[in-house]
């Protein structure tokens, strides 16, 4: 009998050991996983064209980044719709860590409320990584036009209802929401007039053929200063250091106007969390290298660092505040 009930016991002592050593070698093998990230290069979809501030910042970020985590970048530019051409086709990519999209304000804040066909879920989808940066937008006209300050530029769509015309580097740009403010509180009406990329929106102002448009430094300054641009005032709350001479709305008259195009990295839903964290950790210390700053700083933005649910709130709050816009002034696509 005894030697029965021994043979009885000896399978629950091997199920007992098996599921030991299946535990054991989980809870190995996920540490494993995250060592093994990455072992080969890294796309990163960038969500609109090249030369833009959002392309400069992905660059930069995969430069630095190269060294640290032994793979390189590779980089999509794919501009168009908003930006959400590149955003749907990085919510279908495979969540393992090896597709990543650069954008922003654009795709996450906005296009929930201004693309009403959205085939995707931009927040749901393609959840936020790390914020690099903002950067605030200048108001610029061309330099041969009689408008010489923002009261002119009011006054004169005042006076001519829906004759001017604003150009933008698509739908949901922060250039575009700018002008949609500045159209909503000073109580006057112009017309979208939206482009692909920033330098075609740029070309069609100091070419003459669009009267006005915010936009950021790196494109704009140039211009400004070899004299066929003008600046009108800045979207920051405070002046900018790299110009100086250029007055924020707010100081123009009208108080607590702010618009900031924001630069993130994002995933595909389902990464996971260890390479989200890892990723978000080695882009803080890449933003606290000071020539990584100062680059950031040449650019006309300023290193913004968030990660996590710090981000996630961030984000929220300034879907909320644009989405208010949009249905306040009923924006929509062009």
């Amino acid at each position: 009998m005894n030697a029965i009930n021994r043979a009885l016991k000896r399978p629950a002592i091997l199920v007992l050991g098996l599921a030991f050593t299946l535990a054991a070698t989980t809870l190995v093998s996920r540490p494993a996983q995250a060592q093994a990230w990455p072992s080969k290069p890294i796309r990163v979809i960038v969500a609109s064209g090249a030369g833009g501030t959002a392309d400069i910042l992905a660059r930069l970020m995969g430069e630095r980044l190269t060294p640290v985590l032994g793979q390189t970048f590779i980089f999509d530019n794919r501009a168009g719709a908003g930006g959400h051409l590149g955003s749907e086709m990085a919510a279908r990519a495979t969540a393992d860590g090896y597709t990543l999209l650069m954008s922003g304000a654009p795709t996450h804040s906005v296009g929930p409320h201004l693309f009403k066909d959205l085939k995707y879920d931009p927040m749901r989808d393609v959840p936020p990584v790390a914020m690099l940066a903002a950067a605030p937008n200048l108001l610029v006209v061309n330099s041969s036009s009689t408008v010489k300050s923002l009261q002119d530029l009011v006054k004169l769509a005042r006076e001519n209802p829906g004759k001017l015309t604003y150009s933008s580097a698509g739908n949901g740009t922060s250039g575009h929401l700018a002008a949609e403010l500045l159209k909503s509180i000073a109580k006057i009406d112009a017309v979208h007039a939206p482009f692909k990329s920033g330098p075609e929106a740029v070309t069609s102002v100091f070419g003459g053929t669009v009267d006005f448009m915010f936009f950021t430094p790196p494109a704009t300054l140039p211009l400004i200063k070899s004299g066929k641009l003008r600046a009108l005032g800045i979207s920051s709350l405070k002046r900018s250091a790299l110009a100086p001479e250029v007055p924020t709305l707010a100081e123009a008259g009208y108080p607590d106007f702010e618009v900031l195009a924001w630069y993130a990295l994002f995933a595909p839903r389902g990464v996971a969390r260890d390479i989200v964290a890892r990723l978000s950790g080695e882009i803080e210390k890449v933003l606290n290298q000071p020539d990584v700053k100062e680059k950031i700083i040449q650019l006309g933005a300023e290193p913004s660092y968030l990660g996590g649910d710090r981000l996630l709130d961030f984000v929220t709050r300034d879907s909320a505040k644009w989405g208010k816009l949009i249905r306040d002034t009923g924006s929509k696509t062009d």
